[in-house]
């Protein structure tokens, strides 16, 4: 679950090629196995409270419990990895209204705990979605073996940005192994291709095919899944309608 951090705790700004010192951000310990190629190590997180900030929203909501304004669909307790150097970004969008968003990339260094500003985007143009946003990068190719935080922000008042929401998650770029490789190049068949991606802990691989293909049974099960991997990491109250929102949501594909 890609948090929403209050705007105390924001830790990666937003100047470009800043060195940022996030070693005293919080280790969260992985709840699961580790992953394939040595994924054994937790990601540095921001600390923040799950759903804590509502978003762009004029007046406060009634209920203390809410689908969170924006979501990363991004594993956060571990390193989502990614065999593509030009890999697919897609992050949930839960207001109807539309808001300027921000997308930051940044390369990280595990060993001094630096981050580095890689690529920015915050034209005009670039704005929320209800629903579930997917953004492809057509002129990044990113490094194998390195990792990197990614980070979406709503700009609810361009004249006061501390308050923004925002959410990061990390990931790593990783080689395909040649036993992968050759059981993909056997195949056309995009199922059976998903299938290897998912069996390889390749999550963003894995979600883009079951976003961006045709709506086959096999494939949407897929989707679900994957889906209700990013909802059962929320809080007990909010994990089936964040599901349902998930799983109905409307797709929109971006370019830049």
């Amino acid at each position: 679950m890609a948090q929403i951090l209050r705007p105390s705790q924001k830790c990666l700004r937003k100047s470009l090629f800043t060195s940022i010192d996030i070693g005293l951000s919080l280790l969260l310990l992985m709840p699961t196995t580790a992953l394939a190629d040595g994924n054994n190590d937790p990601p540095p997180q921001t600390t923040g409270t799950s759903g804590g900030s509502r978003g762009c929203e004029t007046q406060p909501k009634p209920s203390s419990i809410s689908i969170p304004a924006l979501i990363l669909l991004a594993p956060s307790q571990i390193y989502g990895q990614t065999s593509a150097t030009r890999p697919t970004f897609a992050w949930f969008i839960s207001n109807s209204d539309s808001w300027q968003m921000e997308f930051r990339l940044y390369e990280y260094d595990q060993a001094s705990k630096q981050s580095k500003l890689v690529k920015e985007i915050k034209d005009e143009s670039f704005k929320s979605l209800p629903g579930i946003m997917m953004l492809s990068l057509s002129n990044l190719e990113l490094l194998v073996g390195q990792r990197y935080l990614w980070q979406v922000e709503l700009v609810c008042d361009a004249n006061r940005p501390s308050g923004n929401p925002f959410a990061t998650v990390a990931m790593k770029v990783v080689s395909v192994k040649p036993d992968l490789e050759k059981q993909l190049s056997q195949s056309n068949d995009i199922l059976i291709k998903a299938n290897l991606y998912n069996q390889a802990d390749l999550w963003y691989n894995t979600l883009e095919i079951a976003l961006t293909s045709k709506d086959q049974p096999k494939l949407r099960e897929l989707k679900i899944s994957l889906l209700e991997q990013i909802a059962n990491e929320f809080e007990t109250g909010l994990k089936e309608e964040i599901k349902v929102e998930l799983t109905k949501s409307t797709i929109h594909q971006l370019q830049r």
